[in-house]
């Protein structure tokens, strides 16, 4: 065991002081910067391949579509037809853990295990497929498909098929029906950024079985190459709304609240450099009195009672004559409520998008010590977006808490400097960074900020942003002895992999020991916890996207470690064979090939936060 770890010491040390194909000279030819780069995608696909090789020696077949879908999506720009075979094992395996799953419910005596069914294996692997190839993606969505989601989708296709789930009346079969419907309208949105015309296609053919909040990051994707496009699939859209009982399709009245939140939302940042998609006013009408109208009907369940509090705020903005009526239903609706749902739906601005933090604050005095808790987390994220600094402070002001106080002037402050960054005056960002107390969000300030005056590639800007590096490398132990200390010194390792290599390498090494002994100790654990769904017959769950129900070290330094395995392939693919077990070994790889191979477009992986999201309240 010494003598191998002595053996990967050595080898490691060579890579370090050998001049990496990666670490082009800027003296180089263009050709000999396309054959060092030709070496690499070499590496990339022969770490592709070991991962795949791997990944037979897997127990779960879910984690080894998984491998199977991510090893498709790498190779495609290599290999379509590799990738393709690829893509149609992980379809393969994914009926096999269909298989699978059946018998652990009629097994398990666990009443919540369909909780656990959003998020699974289909709904991760095939909107990768998606991305390339939309058909298959489609063919793969209806083989794969488990009988009991096809019975449900027959049932609720049926006339007057009524939707019986809803936030207080939990039905599995209605959210097996909304999971699909989400997921195959999901394929558009993917597909939209190759073939725009094949996503409306789509969107069209899938709009009979019902309309899903996916919809919208599509007709935002659309909108970038072609707003009249745009517009015209929105016209579907309302009139596929209009022509529903919404009575009956709860979830789509929950899609269309939405929609209207996201029109009326004034919290919503703006971006002027980005073509933002808006409902015409004629849209936005039909849509709103289509929702009015549903809840003037002579009898509304529980469930059209609380909708109807979350659409009030947006109605009014838009059909201001039938809110009155809405206003007094919604009173009678109330006496009759149980004490607990009125108090709940009493507390609808704490969490209503379009609520303002003058109605959050109104609302504080009214509360327990729980709901305050999340008054103020919604409070905090809504001053921060606020760019009037003025008004911002006042409201700060305002807080009754003291520690809250604090958190929501830390939050402005650092919100602010992104804001200021993103603008291109980073020496201003760099001053205000002093305005931050605590010292985590003053690591992520100045790794962000160092990375962005390395953007620049300028001498002066470059030796800035070496600096600023030395100021965060100064607040972190490099030998961490909790989670937050490893968080600060990954966080660290980000800016260094882009600014400083070596020293990023350095650093990173003995942190992957931390994440064996991590990952191997929870692994014993789950063993004795039959809830825990990080690991599954002594085998790491593996997960597209990472994360994961505890949050594990190997899936929450992803971000990292890709980009080690851009600033050195090589020497990023010796740090991988440290890790011990094969699952973790085999999904890192994937992850560092993934990192090393994506094609950056303009605008993405901005150091501060992208400005363009979507509001909804769930």
């Amino acid at each position: 065991m010494y003598f191998r770890r002595f053996v990967y010491l050595v080898i490691l040390s060579l890579a370090f002081f050998t001049v990496s194909p990666s670490q082009t000279s800027p003296t180089e030819s263009a050709s000999e910067k396309e054959k060092a780069q030709k070496e690499l995608e070499k590496r990339a696909l022969e770490m592709i391949d070991q991962a795949v090789g791997e990944a037979n020696t897997l127990k779960l077949p879910a984690n080894r579509a998984i491998v199977f879908a991510l090893a498709g999506d790498l190779y495609w720009r290599f290999d379509e037809k590799r990738a393709r075979d690829l893509f149609r094992s992980a379809g393969d395996d994914i009926l096999v853990a269909n298989l699978e799953s059946e018998k652990e419910k009629k097994e398990s005596d666990d009443p919540y295990l369909s909780f656990y069914e959003y998020g699974g294996v289909r709904q991760q692997v095939l909107p990768i497929i998606a991305k390339h190839d939309a058909d298959l993606a489609l063919e793969l969505l209806v083989q794969t498909r488990p009988a009991k989601v096809s019975e449900a989708l027959a049932k609720a296709a049926l006339p007057n098929a009524k939707q019986e789930g809803g936030m207080f009346n939990y039905n599995p079969e209605q959210n097996r029906v909304r999971q699909e419907i989400a997921l195959e309208q999901r394929f558009a949105v993917l597909a939209a950024e190759q073939n725009p015309d094949k996503a409306i296609k789509l969107i069209k053919d899938s709009l009979a079985k019902g309309v899903s909040w996916n919809i919208l990051p599509l007709l935002q994707k659309l909108n970038k190459k072609d707003e009249k496009k745009a517009s015209s699939l929105a016209d579907d859209v309302i009139r596929k709304i209009a022509d529903t009982d919404l009575t009956k399709k709860t979830e789509e009245l929950g899609a269309a609240i939405q929609f209207l939140q996201y029109s009326t939302n004034p919290n919503a940042p703006k971006n002027p450099k980005e073509k933002q998609f808006k409902f015409t006013d004629g849209q936005l009408k039909t849509l709103a009195d289509k929702i009015a109208s549903t809840f003037m009907q002579p009898a509304n369940s529980l469930e059209l009672t609380m909708s109807m509090t979350r659409a009030i705020p947006s109605l009014e903005k838009i059909v201001p004559e039938k809110v009155p009526f809405l206003k007094q239903k919604q009173t009678e609706a109330m006496k009759n409520l149980p004490p607990e749902l009125k108090r709940f739906q009493q507390q609808e601005k704490l969490w209503n998008p379009n609520s303002t933090p003058e109605d959050i604050l109104a609302e504080i005095p009214k509360l327990n010590e729980f709901e305050k808790a999340q008054a103020y987390r919604s409070l905090t994220r809504k001053i921060a977006q606020i760019e009037d600094e003025e008004r911002a402070k006042k409201l700060i002001e305002q807080i009754p808490d003291e520690k809250t106080r604090a958190n929501a002037a830390e939050q402005f402050e650092s919100a602010k400097i992104n804001r200021t960054a993103k603008d291109g005056k980073l020496e201003e960002a760099k001053k205000l960074i002093g305005n931050l107390s605590k010292k985590k969000t003053q690591i992520q300030k100045l790794v962000a900020l160092a990375m962005e005056f390395h953007k620049k590639n300028i001498d002066k800007d470059r030796e800035t942003a070496a600096n600023l590096m030395k100021d965060a490398k100064a607040l972190i132990n490099e030998f961490p002895e909790d989670e937050d200390e490893i968080n600060d010194l990954m966080e660290v390792v980000k800016g260094y992999a882009v600014i400083e290599p070596v020293q990023a390498f350095r650093l990173f090494d003995p942190i992957v020991d931390q994440i064996n002994d991590f990952v191997q100790a929870t692994a014993i654990l789950s063993k004795y916890n039959k809830r825990n769904r990080s690991f599954k017959k002594g085998e790491l769950v593996m997960q597209v996207a990472g994360g994961g129900w505890e949050n594990l070290l190997v899936y929450r330094y992803i971000g990292q470690m890709q980009l080690l395995g851009k600033a050195d392939l090589n020497r990023m693919n010796l740090l991988t064979n440290k890790f011990q077990r094969v699952d973790a070994r085999t999904i890192v790889k994937l992850y560092v090939a993934q990192g090393f191979l994506k094609v950056e477009k303009e605008g993405e992986n901005q150091n501060f936060e992208n400005s363009e999201e979507i509001y909804f309240s769930f």
